[in-house]
């Protein structure tokens, strides 16, 4: 859906010659003229061989990643890095540590962001902490396998439904219902940040959590067909001092975590206007309905100047560092060398 509706929008522009790249479930490969079904039945199957081959034909300028499974967060946006083609967005490694709500709490924690108590949890282990406290699998996205554990609440069919997901499960102190935002920053060019006006999600006393039935909407198999519209607001009201609060949250974390030209964060504020960091999201699809380009539409940024920035930042980084290895500059001792 998403990068469907991404590839339709950058195609009417004409700044770029865009070519969609798809991986399939079988391991295959291939290079359709656009996304339609046709074209993409179409399309030749190639072996990861034959696909690299084809990559090094095309030369392509960057890579816009929009696989948002954990292989394609991790491995193959490795595998472009590799090539020595740049990624829009964050690199491999910062992804891998996002996909780790243990690792990412921890990091961005120890640079003085606000978290959340937690318990990391193997099969086996039982939580240590009053409820109410939330399970989640460790590795996972769109609050699958998350459960609200209270007082009346089955504590072992929690844990098994969390460890259905994931061989590990955070096990989170629970942060009573004050408000429940999503954060995003921007690098400008000058290495300062932008914050984007928040989003909002609107939770009840019954439905204090975001579950799967916030975020996706599905079809029979349940496939991803579209967002889920309604019960948010963008931008949110918020004042200055929670604005200033959550600026450093996301500042912080971002440079804590190492994030390149964006991140995002969902952020449980308490009752007494405290923000705690819950989890970094760091992609983005760039479609015209994706949280970044909704956000950047509020201050008046069009979804072409958004991904036209980011895009031509990534070529230019690729082109100062083939100038710099040109001119002798390169590192030739360390391990980044």
């Amino acid at each position: 859906y998403y990068v469907n509706e991404c590839f339709q929008e950058v195609a009417k522009h004409g700044t770029y010659d865009n070519r969609p790249c798809i991986v399939h479930l079988d391991g295959t490969w291939s290079f359709p003229a656009d996304l339609s079904e046709e074209a993409k039945a179409k399309a030749e199957r190639l072996t990861i061989a034959q696909a690299f081959a084809k990559i090094a034909e095309l030369k392509p300028a960057t890579m816009v990643p929009h696989m948002f499974c954990l292989p394609g967060m991790t491995t193959y946006r490795a595998i472009f890095d590799a090539l020595s083609i740049p990624i829009v967005g964050n690199s491999a490694v910062v992804m891998g540590i996002s996909t780790n709500k243990v690792q990412s709490k921890a990091i961005v924690e120890a640079s003085g962001v606000p978290v959340p108590p937690a318990q990391l949890l193997k099969k086996g282990d039982v939580p240590h902490m009053k409820r109410p406290f939330i399970l989640k699998p460790c590795n996972e996205d769109n609050s699958q396998g998350i459960t609200l554990v209270k007082e009346n609440i089955d504590l072992q069919k929690a844990l098994d439904y969390a460890f259905s997901f994931d061989h590990e499960v955070l096990c989170e102190s629970y942060i009573e219902l004050g408000r429940e935002l999503r954060v995003a920053v921007l690098e400008k060019d000058d290495g300062s940040f932008q914050m984007l006006p928040c989003i909002e999600y609107f939770l009840t006393d019954d439905s204090p959590i975001r579950t799967p039935q916030h975020k996706l909407v599905t079809d029979s198999r349940g496939v991803p067909t579209t967002a889920v519209v309604g019960g948010r607001k963008c931008p949110a009201d918020i004042d200055d001092v929670l604005a200033k609060k959550l600026l450093n949250l996301a500042v912080k974390s971002h440079t804590a975590l190492g994030c390149r030209d964006y991140s995002i964060y969902d952020v449980r504020v308490d009752p007494q206007g405290e923000p705690f960091f819950i989890e970094a999201c760091l992609y983005c699809s760039f479609a015209p309905k994706s949280v970044i380009v909704a956000m950047a539409g509020e201050v008046g940024m069009k979804q072409r100047e958004v991904y036209e920035m980011f895009v031509d930042r990534s070529i230019k980084r690729k082109r100062e560092a083939d100038e710099q290895a040109a001119d002798g500059a390169a590192k030739r001792l360390g391990m980044r060398a």
